[in-house]
């Protein structure tokens, strides 16, 4: 009889436990919460033969030990992202670079999912340009060229310091864009 008695209780404590509805739920899929900081730009003035402005939570340094002193990046500590910049002193040679830069961005057409294209144009200043934004899980996520079309070609490619993951870096994207786009608006020649 005790061991009826024992083996019932057992019963009803798993049964009881059993009964329980399940209090754990997966999380959703979340990402990192940024805080950015306010927009206000300064001129960026050294001896390089064009200017511009770049946000003031940036940086414009020489970031690799070239022989071409204009061959700078724009460094973004906050977002863990840079912009790398180049320049070329034009030789008839136009099409040639244009097209080379081109290439390259197209190199991320296997990754990306889109790449758009935009023209910039003023006559005012002489800057023309084209802008590609690409969207994907690719190491380069914006680039553009400007140019005047006979002395002058400068290029930047939007990279950031993480692993590709388009879905997470994208508030980043948009955001540094922005200061890309002001900063090829005020883009001028110095000659």
């Amino acid at each position: 009889m005790k061991l009826h008695n024992y083996l019932l209780f057992l019963s009803l404590i798993f049964l009881s436990i059993s009964c329980q509805e399940d209090k754990y739920y997966p999380k959703p899929k979340s990402y990192l919460r940024l805080d950015f900081p306010n927009k206000e730009y300064y001129k960026i003035t050294d001896s390089c033969p064009f200017t511009f402005k770049v946000p003031d939570y940036s940086a414009w340094t020489n970031r690799f030990k070239r022989e071409n002193s204009c061959e700078k990046t724009i460094i973004f500590p906050s977002l863990k992202a840079e912009i790398l910049c180049d320049y070329i002193v034009l030789n008839n040679n136009l099409i040639e670079i244009s097209e080379s830069f081109r290439k390259m961005v197209y190199e991320h057409s296997f990754k990306s999912t889109a790449i758009i294209e935009r023209l910039w144009v003023n006559d005012s200043t002489n800057v023309y340009g084209l802008a590609y934004e690409i969207k994907g899980n690719t190491a380069c996520n914006y680039a553009f060229t400007l140019t005047d079309s006979s002395k002058h070609f400068f290029s930047g490619q939007l990279m950031f310091q993480t692993s590709p993951n388009y879905d997470s870096l994208k508030p980043s994207i948009y955001f540094i864009k922005e200061d890309i786009e002001a900063m090829i608006a005020s883009f001028e020649w110095v000659n």
